[in-house]
């Protein structure tokens, strides 16, 4: 399963898969590979059954109320400009809420959030309110909540930062802003916790939530969902749903030039990507077999490691409370790319250095366009594998 490569990049996208995953893919493509929802024939059946397998196995993951609610994207970015374009390019951005739309996010955001927000905001289109976090990457949900007001429309909050992995108060800010703001939707960037944690949409009051397949759900690139709520995407056919900027067939209204107006047609046109699907659902079925304390084990000797080594600056929590597995920290004076060659090219170490598309929290934190070595282990990292990769910290860090 494994290759001499000590992989510690799994904030990225997991590695390596479960054998499980491959399997399924190339069974699809050996006996399912037909194109889902666009025939009668046995193979487009074979197709459309894996789709709705995937989508039923997502929403049991996300306890939505019902599989539908499940729009299947190519990833966690294209849920997220789904929702954001869903909202601010239909009628929903304009209700009796005030005369402008405002968005309200937090500092800890992901570029695919920042940069879809920065772009309505440019042209005019809404207000944007960006509240900021601690040195360790936590907001405060009573900053966050403060900071709408009867017009936001949207509110946005990554579940964990995908740089310092520091765990949000989405329940906090979940309960408390429809009481604020009254109008707003509540979209949770799921990226880094799916897969790691227990996720209840419906619990914590998200209207929408983007998923990514291939990091924490152990699945392949160019998998994801967007969880969309009844808040989000009412049933009355007579009041305000999200716009659809993707237009074309879906397999289940073929007459007529308007898209379905149910979901999750109404959300999904083209091919899906069945074979990836088929990969995302063999390794959702692996999920319950993962041992999650093991790779908190490897993440609080990590921390204790970097912590004892001169020239080392951590980020973030300081010890497994409140975090998921991700590390950043950088070395004196050592840029954080060449400190991933280093041990790319000298060690056979997986890391990533750089700004990992989070350029406002790398200025919270002070390492500004710097960035920051990111090591993020998984469950299939060893011991042996930690103390490797902390044996050459303390050498390119003495050197």
């Amino acid at each position: 399963m494994r290759s001499d490569i000590c992989y510690l990049d799994n904030a990225a996208t997991s590695w390596p898969k479960p054998p499980e995953v491959a399997k399924a893919m190339c069974d699809f493509l050996e006996t399912s590979a037909g194109n889902p929802g666009r025939g009668g024939h046995a193979l487009a059946r074979a197709a459309s059954a894996t789709i709705e397998r995937a989508r039923s196995d997502l929403a049991r993951l996300v306890h939505a109320e019902c599989d539908r609610r499940i729009v299947l994207t190519h990833g966690c970015t294209d849920s997220v400009n789904l929702a954001i374009h869903g909202i601010f390019r239909g009628p929903m951005c304009r209700p009796a809420c005030g005369s402008k739309p405002h968005a309200v996010v937090s500092a800890v955001e992901h570029n695919a959030v920042l940069r879809t927000l920065h772009c309505f905001e440019e042209h005019g289109i809404l207000d944007l309110t960006i509240v900021q976090c601690g040195e360790d990457g936590l907001i405060d949900p009573d900053d966050f909540l403060n900071a709408c007001t009867k017009r936001t429309t949207l509110a946005c909050l990554s579940h964990a930062s995908n740089v310092l992995g520091t765990i949000q108060p989405v329940q906090e800010v979940g309960a408390g802003l429809k009481e604020r703001s009254p109008c707003a939707l509540f979209l949770v960037d799921a990226a880094q916790t799916a897969g790691h944690m227990e996720l209840k949409t419906c619990e914590w009051g998200i209207d929408l939530m983007a998923i990514a397949g291939h990091k924490g759900l152990l699945g392949p690139t160019g998998t994801g969902a967007l969880y969309v709520g009844c808040c989000a995407y009412p049933d009355e056919t007579d009041k305000p749903h999200l716009f659809c900027e993707r237009r074309g067939g879906t397999g289940a209204v073929a007459p007529g030039l308007d898209m379905p107006q149910v979901l999750p047609d109404a959300l999904e046109a083209g091919t899906m990507n069945a074979v990836g699907f088929a990969g995302l659902s063999a390794a959702i079925e692996v999920l319950p077999t993962i041992d999650h304390a093991h790779e908190q084990a490897l993440i609080g000797r990590m921390l204790e490691g970097l912590q004892s080594i001169d020239g080392v600056k951590l980020y973030g929590m300081p010890t497994t409370a409140g975090r998921t597995c991700s590390i950043a920290f950088n070395i004196t004076d050592k840029p954080a790319r060449d400190v991933a060659a280093e041990l790319d090219q000298s060690d056979n170490i997986a890391v990533r250095g750089g700004v990992h598309c989070a350029p406002m929290l790398h200025e919270v934190i002070g390492s500004g366009v710097r960035g920051a070595v990111r090591a993020s282990p998984s469950p299939w990292n060893t011991v042996a594998e930690v103390e490797g990769f902390l044996a050459a910290i303390d050498r390119i860090a003495a050197g």
